[in-house]
C-alpha cells in the first residue's frame, strides 16, 4: 500500500496470520495499530478497559466497541474502579491503571487463545517515559522495554506524526482523552509544557531520548547478565558498582518487593563497603546487608537435631547470654554480631543453655560452647576438622621457611586421601604450591586424575592456577579458611567460577578463617621484621 507509511506496517508483518490482543484506548495510536494490524492479515482482538476515572469514560469503551464491529474484529471489553484500587493498596493513580490494564490484558489474551498482547507505544511515549525517570532519578533511564513475556511493544520507534497522516489519509477518527492535556497527571505535564520547551532548542529532542532509551535498554541487558553471574560465595565487595545494583534489583524483584533507586544505592553501597544496612522498602518491609549478604526476608534458623544432655534448655537469648568459646566467654550478642545475623532476626535464634551458659547456637554452623559438644555426644564437624590438619600442614611450611599455606583432600567417604604444603622455595619453583600436592597426592591415593566426590580444604583461598587444577580434577567442594585479597580465584580478586568451565564445585569459605589468616600475619610479620633488622630470613 503505497500511501500507508512502511514505518507503520513493517514491525507489525511478523504477526501476520496470528491472533493477537491489541489495547485499544480509542486514541489515535491503538485505532491506527488496530487498523494497521488488518492491513498484515493479522487477527485482532480489540480489548479495551474502562478505568472509571472520568465520568464520560463508559463513551470511550462503546466508541470502541463500535469500531471493532465496524471493522470486523472481536471486543473484549472490562471496567475497573481504578482510583478504588489505589487507594486500597496504596499505588499511584498512574502506576494502578497500568497494573489493572495488563492484568486485564492478560486475561483476555488467555479467554481468546492469544499467544501475543499488542500495545500502541511509540516514540514519543518512549521520550516521555525516560525524561520522566531522569527527573525522578531512577537507576536505569532504559524506558519502555520492546517486550516483556507476552507483551509487544512493536512502535517503539515510530513517530507520532505517521500515525496521525495514516489516520487522515483514511478519514479514520479518533477519541482524545481529556486527561491526556491535565498537568496534574505527570505525563500529560511532560507532554504540554516540558517537551515543547525541549523540542524549540533540541528540534530531535524525542529521537534523542528514545535512542537513550534503546542504549541504556542495551546496557542494562549487558550488566544485568553480569549480575547473573555473581556466585553465591563471591564477595560482594569485589564486583563494580554498576553490576551490584543490578545484582540487588534483582533479588528484590525475585522477592516481589517494591523499591526505589535510592534502596539500591544504600543496599548495594552497603555490600560494597562491608557494611551492615538496615532498609525499609515502600509498604513496610525491612530487608538488611550485613556479613557481605543481602537478606529479603526473616531466615530459617537450625533447631537442634540431637537428644538435648539433662539440664539442657531450648530458648532464644536473654539478657545477659554468654558463651564459652576456645578463646574465653563472650557476651552471645557480640558473638551474633560477629556471626553478622540480621538485627531482626536475633531474637528468633535458638539456643541451647544449661546453668553453665549458653551451650549451643542454631546458626549454620552451629556454634558450640567448650566442651558442649562431648557433652551432648555429637561429632566433631568434618571441615572443621579437616581444615585442622591442613592448618598443620601450612605450620609445616612456615617452620620451613615457606609461605604458610597447608591442604588437605578428603575422599568420598570423608578420609584424607592427599596431603600438601607449599615447596616453593625448596624447589625454586613458584608453581609448588600447596593444593597442587594435595591433588597430586589424593590422585596417587585414589589411582585416578579425577577426583569427583572429592572435597579440597585449604588454608588460604586459591589462586587460579589451583583453582583450575581442581576444576580439572573435577574436584567437587573446595573448601578454604582465609581469604586471598591478592590473587584469591574465589572473589579475592575474581570469581573465575563465573565463567562456564563444565565443571563447579560447591564452595564453602571461612572455614577457620582467623586462625589461617593469624598464621599468615605471623609468618609475614616475622620476615618483615627480620628484613628490618637486616638478618636473613632463613
Amino acid at each position: 500500500m503505497p500511501d500507508v507509511a512502511d514505518s507503520l506496517l513493517r514491525p507489525l508483518r511478523p504477526f501476520a496470520g496470528q491472533v493477537v490482543v491489541v489495547g485499544v484506548s480509542g486514541g489515535a495510536d491503538s485505532v491506527a495499530l488496530l487498523r494497521c494490524l488488518l492491513l498484515v492479515e493479522a487477527r485482532p482482538v480489540a480489548a479495551h478497559l474502562d478505568h472509571a476515572l472520568r465520568t464520560d469514560s463508559a463513551g470511550d469503551a462503546a466508541w470502541v466497541q463500535a469500531l471493532a464491529a465496524q471493522l470486523g474484529v472481536p471486543f473484549a471489553g472490562g471496567r475497573v474502579d481504578v482510583a478504588a484500587v489505589a487507594a486500597r493498596r496504596g499505588w499511584n493513580t498512574e502506576d494502578a491503571a497500568r497494573r489493572l490494564r495488563y492484568d486485564f490484558l492478560t486475561r483476555a489474551a488467555r479467554a481468546h487463545a492469544a499467544q501475543v498482547i499488542l500495545t500502541a507505544h511509540t516514540r514519543r511515549d518512549q521520550a516521555e517515559t525516560v525524561l520522566a525517570a531522569l527527573l525522578r532519578g531512577e537507576a536505569v533511564l532504559h524506558g519502555i522495554p520492546a517486550a516483556r513475556g507476552p507483551l509487544r511493544r512493536p512502535w517503539l520507534d515510530v513517530p507520532r506524526a505517521d500515525i496521525e497522516a495514516f489516520l487522515r489519509a483514511r478519514g479514520q477518527a479518533w477519541r482524545e482523552d481529556p486527561t491526556n492535556t491535565d498537568p496534574a497527571f505527570t505525563r500529560a505535564w511532560i507532554r504540554r509544557e516540558v517537551m515543547p520547551v525541549l523540542s524549540a532548542r533540541y528540534p530531535a529532542a524525542e529521537q534523542t531520548l528514545a535512542r537513550v532509551a534503546r542504549m541504556q535498554a542495551e546496557d542494562d541487558d549487558a550488566l544485568s547478565e553480569q549480575a547473573a553471574h555473581l556466585t553465591r560465595h563471591a564477595p560482594r565487595r569485589s564486583a563494580p558498582p554498576a553490576v551490584l545494583r543490578r545484582w540487588v534489583r534483582a533479588e528484590l524483584r525475585r522477592a516481589g518487593l517494591d523499591f526505589h533507586a535510592p534502596h539500591l544505592e544504600r543496599l548495594a553501597g552497603a555490600l560494597r563497603a562491608g557494611e551492615t544496612a538496615h532498609v525499609t522498602l515502600p509498604g513496610g518491609r525491612n530487608v538488611t546487608v550485613t556479613g557481605g549478604q543481602l537478606h529479603t526476608a526473616p531466615q530459617n534458623w537450625p533447631e537442634p537435631d540431637f537428644l538435648l544432655p539433662p539440664g539442657w534448655e531450648l530458648r532464644t537469648r536473654r539478657a545477659g547470654d554468654r558463651v564459652k568459646l576456645p578463646g574465653g566467654t563472650r557476651a552471645l550478642s557480640d558473638v551474633l554480631t560477629d556471626r553478622h545475623v540480621p538485627r531482626a532476626d536475633r531474637d528468633r535464634v535458638p539456643l541451647l543453655a544449661s546453668d553453665r551458659g549458653v551451650q549451643w547456637v542454631g546458626l549454620e554452623p552451629p556454634i558450640w560452647a567448650v566442651g558442649a559438644r562431648e557433652a551432648a555426644a555429637q561429632p566433631a564437624d568434618p571441615l572443621h576438622a579437616a581444615m585442622g590438619q591442613a592448618l598443620a600442614q601450612a605450620r609445616d611450611a612456615a617452620r620451613a621457611q615457606e609461605v604458610p599455606v597447608g591442604a588437605v583432600v578428603l575422599g568420598p567417604g570423608g578420609q584424607v586421601v592427599g596431603r600438601g604444603r607449599n615447596t616453593s622455595r625448596e624447589h625454586g619453583d613458584m608453581t609448588r604450591h600447596a593444593e597442587l600436592a594435595a591433588l597430586r597426592d589424593a590422585a596417587r591415593t585414589l589411582g585416578t586424575p579425577y577426583l569427583s566426590g572429592c572435597t579440597l580444604v585449604v588454608t588460604l583461598e586459591p589462586c587460579p592456577m589451583c583453582l583450575g587444577a581442581a576444576l580439572e580434577a573435577r574436584v567437587g567442594h573446595v573448601v578454604y579458611g582465609a581469604a586471598n585479597p591478592r590473587a584469591g580465584a574465589l572473589g579475592g580478586v575474581t570469581d573465575l567460577l563465573a565463567a562456564h568451565w563444565g565443571h563447579v564445585p560447591a564452595v564453602t569459605g571461612g572455614v577457620r578463617a582467623h586462625e589461617a589468616a593469624r598464621l599468615l600475619k605471623d609468618v609475614f610479620g616475622r620476615v618483615r621484621a627480620a628484613r628490618q633488622r637486616g638478618t636473613p630470613d632463613r
